[in-house]
């Protein structure tokens, strides 16, 4: 079992402690209510709320799974409650009180308006002074991984380009020259089912299925977390053709039909046709983190490609290297993204570019780790400048009307102020001929 090493815990501590300190000097400690941010911070996964005072030890306090926490967490300080109106209470027996007249952060974005609402109602210190949100803090500080987290990353994005650059491919080569070759327990139980037909056509969701298995042997974490508010993900999406344009809820370029309208994820029952593109944007999760990486692929050859696919891929592949040669310390995140819609202005992509008309999104790219969504955002208003140990994903696209989409998705680390490529091995676009 990978516990978080108690150095790597204390070192998180008080990089927080220190942002905090440098940046809301009037706050004396912070809440987090997170499970996530809970886990970065103390290593267990725990249902309950951090305290963090600036001058005293931390202290978790666990509504339900006392033991577990207790065994995965290196704090000292773990006690069980039921009410938020011990937390205070066990603090003073502790010698650490909360001080009335404290002013105090809070992970706003971690907890329910209604919960947080009987939370202040329990602590003295917010009858004197509102609380204030350090959610910002908590997403920079994520945001710039320690080499324990790295070399996760850095695991995941080998194994997803694996995946998805060699293993998928062929995998979708043998189906489409053999036909079904997995066992199917439902049809061996029972041969007169069918509620639960067998498809014999490659589709969206068979090769979400196909990708899916083959995860599973590299060790996919089988979960997929976001961090925006109502936003949800199940390894991904997979779509072809026109699908790749369907409109969409979610914050993100490429389209799709999904499984059913209540399951927008995976992929819908169209069928894989001649001269159609292929775009599998699959996530990986290894040890709890995540790596991002979108795959085109075109079922037929090279010249077959329409022309417009081929300058959209233009575009895309010189976006990247307009990518790998300025996502660097120091370098303002909105600058690539206004240098990027220059590009779009040249190239006359206006309203393809990150997805068609009404799919489009306002971003490049976006910070990733224990979430998939973090900071930073290569986006207009994100201003400071990025930092070695970031890891950002970064996905040129172009949805192109009666096609599809073509596009690239990578995920790049920051390392000795330059950028590394960490999921691909140097396909742009692969042709299932």
């Amino acid at each position: 079992m990978d516990y978080l090493p108690p150095q790597e815990t204390q070192n998180r501590i008080q990089k927080i402690r220190h942002y905090i300190a440098n940046n809301y000097p009037e706050l004396s400690g912070i809440f987090i209510f997170s499970r996530i941010s809970i886990y970065y911070f103390t290593g267990t996964l725990a249902n309950g709320v951090l305290w963090i005072p600036l001058e005293n030890e931390p202290i978790l306090f666990v509504r339900k799974g006392l033991e577990r926490a207790k065994k995965e967490s290196s704090l000292t300080h773990i006690y069980p409650y039921k009410s938020y109106s011990e937390i205070e209470k066990i603090c003073h027996e502790l010698n650490m009180p909360i001080v009335e007249n404290w002013q105090l952060g809070i992970e706003a974005t971690g907890i329910t308006y209604q919960l947080a609402q009987l939370f202040f109602s329990k602590i003295k210190a917010f009858q004197n002074s509102k609380p204030q949100a350090i959610d910002n803090a908590i997403k920079y500080i994520r945001s710039i991984k320690s080499e324990y987290e790295a070399k996760f990353m850095r695991e995941a994005g080998k194994r997803q380009a694996l995946a998805l650059e060699k293993i998928l491919p062929f995998a979708i080569q043998e189906y489409l020259e053999k036909g079904e070759q997995t066992y199917s327990y439902l049809k061996d139980f029972d041969k007169n089912l069918t509620a639960y037909p067998q498809e014999k056509e490659l589709t969206e969701k068979k090769i979400a299925e196909i990708c899916i298995a083959i995860y599973t042997e590299l060790e996919h974490g089988k979960m997929c977390r976001m961090s925006a508010h109502g936003e949800e993900s199940f390894y991904g999406h997979v779509a072809l053709g026109n699908s790749l344009n369907t409109a969409h809820y979610y914050n993100g370029a490429m389209g799709f039909q999904g499984l059913h309208p209540v399951l927008p994820c995976l992929g819908s029952n169209t069928i894989l046709t001649k001269n159609t593109p292929l775009c599998v944007d699959m996530l990986f999760n290894y040890k709890g983190y995540h790596t991002d990486k979108t795959q085109c692929y075109f079922y037929g050859k090279e010249k077959d490609l329409p022309d417009v696919a081929k300058k959209a891929l233009d575009f895309c592949i010189e976006i990247q290297d307009m990518i790998i040669n300025t996502l660097k310390q120091g370098t303002i995140p909105e600058e690539i993204w206004f240098n990027t819609l220059e590009k779009v202005k040249q190239y006359n992509f206006e309203e393809n570019f990150m997805g068609y008309k009404q799919n489009s999104v306002p971003f490049l790219g976006h910070g990733i780790g224990l979430t998939v969504d973090e900071n930073p955002v290569l986006a207009k208003n994100f201003k400071e400048p990025l930092e070695n140990g970031m890891f950002i994903a970064c996905e040129p696209k172009i949805g192109i009307p009666n096609f599809g989409m073509i596009g690239i998705e990578n995920t790049f680390e920051l390392i000795d102020n330059s950028v590394k490529n960490i999921t691909s091995l140097g396909n742009n676009i692969i042709y299932l001929a």
